[in-house]
């Protein structure tokens, strides 16, 4: 049965391979899977590439204003159909 902690070997980017042997770690240390993973997540970290904050991301809002400008725009709209109906009650047809 295998250990409960025990951690996969995974292959790891060329580009960490390099970046182990600049920073002059010894293969000891790149033997072991824990000191292997924490030296991969700080790569990861300094070479992550930067993320373009998305176009559908919607900043944090308040509901209650919404709501309430919802309401304004509805009772303007309201008053803009009266005033257009009060207009057109006006007219008188030619002819």
């Amino acid at each position: 049965m295998a250990k409960k902690n025990e951690l996969r070997p995974i292959s790891y980017p060329s580009e960490f391979q390099n970046w182990l042997k600049g920073k002059r770690v010894r293969r000891s240390e790149r033997r072991d899977p824990a000191a292997l993973q924490r030296y991969y997540q700080e790569w990861e970290q300094l070479n992550a590439p930067k993320r373009r904050r998305s176009l559908f991301r919607l900043p944090a809002m308040d509901l209650d204003q919404i709501a309430h400008h919802a309401r304004r725009v509805s009772e303007i709209v309201e008053t803009l159909q009266s005033v257009k109906n009060v207009m057109s009650q006006t007219k008188t047809p030619e002819g």
